[in-house]
């Protein structure tokens, strides 16, 4: 198959293109010409739009699916297809299934359930055996399987003798480490983030406390193995200036806020709306502006989708009892493009999404050069869309965005010697 992308902005540092516009040919798979004025006779498919842009294939470093257990929320191909949709060529996959994705036959079953999708899935396996914190699981058996990071999913592993044991045993894998922070206790059954709005309406609050006090043990347990950790989740603004110190002071830390956090504020939930209801909660003004000087000042190394679908009868209720998450993998990009423009540059955005998340996974960044496969994502940062319900590919449609107008498309994606067009 021969493509043809007319008169797109390259956005890769590490390639000699970088920054220019101009046409690029891939045939089967591979980059075959770079430049000016190509002619596309005999070309199979030609890409040409206003504000053309094509940098390395964006990754996901957290997705939820249901798949295995829940398939009717999110299964392998849907959610894939979604992740397509939304530009990315890898997506890192939640082990928070029913059953937890806790053992070689779980990490080989999704495998084996994506093989030939154009979109690549990233096992991660559990720490503890179903997700409990109560006993390791096994980790090593998990990595040889094909598992890229190993996480307890949305649940804090409370005992600190088995963190400290998961860290250091992580140590000698070859997987990224996911702490995942909010103290249970702290957090206390909360529905929101805690500040004004949350006592005004009436519901529990969550504080930024319970992110933090977490956050701050894992820092210490970090340094004391002397291990790499990815803190996962980030959301408030204790958690950014304590992350900034500990890279400062030379701890091997990462960290990821999802998207929508850097956009969605406590006082959408106003209206009890609960599309709203995520966790970690929407935070304040205060937090969100931290967390977009972290991104800005790289304390944040990469931005997450947090897709986590829910179908209809778990989100349409009272807001107390509504499932919280958000179909985000297909809007991850256009809310924090949003979010983040006029703050930080178009180039630095775009390494969130591709050169951090392969930071944290230890993954080669693929470069746009003459010969090399291509792992691509093209898109317009500039073009204005609805989102509509109709084209959501997702099982689920649980997303306060729906028929709201957005900034920034993905146009489609090239990976495997498969081509992707957003429909």
């Amino acid at each position: 198959m021969q493509i043809l992308i007319r008169a797109a902005k390259i956005i890769d540092p590490t390639s000699e293109h970088n920054g220019k516009i101009v046409d690029v040919f891939i045939t089967d798979g591979v980059f075959t010409t770079i430049g000016k004025d190509l002619d596309p006779e005999g070309v199979d498919e030609v890409i040409e739009g206003d504000d053309l842009h094509i940098s390395t294939g964006w990754v996901d470093l957290y997705a939820t699916f249901g798949d295995p257990g829940k398939e009717y929320k999110e299964d392998i191909e849907s959610g894939l297809n979604t992740a397509a949709q939304g530009g990315f060529t890898k997506v890192a996959v939640s082990p928070q299934t029913d059953p937890v994705v806790d053992s070689k036959s779980d990490i080989r079953y999704l495998l084996k359930k994506a093989e030939g999708h154009v979109v690549d899935a990233l096992p991660i396996g559990a720490i503890t055996k179903g997700l409990k914190g109560q006993e390791m699981a096994e980790m090593f058996d998990m990595q040889t399987s094909g598992a890229v990071a190993v996480s307890n999913g949305k649940h804090t592993i409370s005992n600190t003798k088995l963190q400290n044991l998961a860290f250091q045993y992580s140590k000698n894998l070859n997987v990224a480490f996911y702490t995942f922070c909010q103290d249970e206790l702290l957090a206390g059954g909360g529905q929101m983030h805690e500040g004004e709005m949350n006592t005004s309406i009436g519901l529990k609050g969550i504080p930024a406390l319970a992110e933090e006090v977490s956050v701050t043990r894992d820092l210490y347990l970090a340094e004391y193995s002397d291990v790499a950790v990815h803190f996962s989740h980030i959301t408030t603004k204790g958690s950014v200036d304590l992350i900034r110190a500990a890279k400062a002071k030379g701890l091997k830390v990462t960290a990821s806020v999802p998207a929508h956090h850097l956009s969605l504020k406590d006082e959408a939930i106003a209206d009890f709306e609960p599309n709203y209801k995520v966790i970690p909660p929407f935070r304040s003004t205060e937090h969100i502006e931290a967390l977009i000087d972290g991104v800005a000042d790289g304390t944040i190394d990469s931005i997450i989708s947090d897709h986590e679908p829910c179908e209809i009868e778990a989100k349409f209720s009272e807001f107390s009892v509504a499932e919280a998450g958000i179909i985000a993998l297909e809007t991850a990009f256009s809310i924090a493009l949003e979010a983040l423009s006029g703050k930080i540059k178009l180039e630095e955005i775009i390494k969130r999404f591709t050169t951090g998340p392969r930071k944290v996974l230890n993954l080669k960044t693929p470069t746009i050069k003459k010969g090399n496969e291509a792992e691509i994502t093209i898109f317009t940062p500039t073009l204005k869309w609805i989102y509509e319900k109709k084209d959501i590919k997702s099982l689920s449609t649980n997303s306060p965005l729906i028929g709201k107008e957005l900034t920034g498309l993905p146009v489609g994606i090239v990976n495997k010697g498969q081509l992707y067009l957003n429909s």
